[in-house]
């Protein structure tokens, strides 16, 4: 259409322009008056021009409505000529991002959750034209795409239970994910990723959890205490059964190698070579009074 009013305004001013350029020749006495009206003819095409050119924004792709039919062709980024009483919608088709705080669900045991999402999405530009027939004020994001966030979140939470929501959180955003995918593709939206920040649970909850982690720690530690314990009174029951076996291993020996004479030799070897500096009437010297006694028994 554009191109059909660009040749016929084209030539209208060629036409304006030969046809002043006849008269001139023809009769010299109106050249006055047929260069004004070409140029009044030229000015009023100019403005026509001007009027019917259009520019359709970087990242956009105008849709054209002509007294609210929307026409087959779409408008790319750049300059247009458009007939005057076109309009054009621009349709964002760059990456937008759509955002739902507080967003809030119970989970499969009936814990109460809610976090922030955050989602990048595109418009597919060859579904354009139906987007804008679906949505003409062009408020799709919050029409459908916060909505559809709401619902998936809500059906997706319910699934798991609040620990799992917590020790499984890829796999939820993962299921969050496919799920929105699915839901917003036939309207022409292109789902590219989720983010979900921390999950928030209920204050009882929040106390739940953090009195069964301080009860886990403490029976870890008892454990620990146990092992302990039981190692120690291992060790001292080994240390006992190898003193009772050297006791019994010396006894034995002390029977083998001559009772009093062995013990006599033992005696000998720990001396230190001191004899005492003072001694009792009648008390034998040291070893001497031991030799005595094993001459007397010989």
């Amino acid at each position: 259409m554009g191109k059909i009013i660009f040749i016929v305004l084209l030539a209208a001013v060629v036409a304006v322009a030969v046809t002043a350029a006849a008269a001139a020749r023809s009769n010299p006495r109106k050249i006055r008056p047929a260069i004004g009206g070409g140029v009044f003819a030229v000015v009023v095409v100019a403005s026509v021009l001007f009027i019917s050119l259009t520019q359709v924004r970087q990242s956009t792709i105008g849709v054209v409505t002509t007294f609210g039919h929307i026409e087959k062709d779409t408008l790319t980024e750049g300059l247009h000529v458009l007939n005057p009483v076109s309009n054009v919608h621009e349709v964002f088709v760059g990456v937008a991002v759509a955002k739902v705080e507080k967003a809030q669900a119970a989970s499969k045991d009936l814990q109460s959750v809610h976090t922030d999402l955050t989602m990048n999405y595109r418009v597919d530009p060859s579904r354009v034209r139906a987007l804008y027939a679906m949505a003409p004020s062009l408020t799709y994001e919050s029409d459908y795409i916060q909505p559809a966030m709401f619902e998936v979140f809500k059906a997706v939470v319910s699934r798991y239970t609040a620990e799992q929501l917590v020790t499984e959180r890829q796999l939820v955003s993962q299921d969050i994910l496919s799920a929105l995918v699915t839901k917003l593709r036939p309207y022409g939206f292109l789902i590219q990723d989720i983010n979900i920040t921390a999950f928030a649970f209920s204050e009882a909850f929040d106390q739940a959890i953090e009195a069964k982690v301080t009860a886990s720690q403490k029976a870890e530690q008892a454990e620990r205490e146990l092992q302990r314990v039981k190692f120690e009174a291992d060790q001292k029951i080994a240390q006992a059964e190898g003193e009772a076996k050297a006791i019994a291993i010396q006894a034995q020996a002390i029977k083998t190698n001559g009772g009093d004479d062995y013990l006599r030799l033992q005696a000998i070897n720990r001396w230190d070579g001191k004899l005492p500096t003072y001694l009792s009437p009648h008390t034998p010297l040291p070893f001497l009074g031991m030799a005595a006694q094993g001459d007397a028994s010989k």
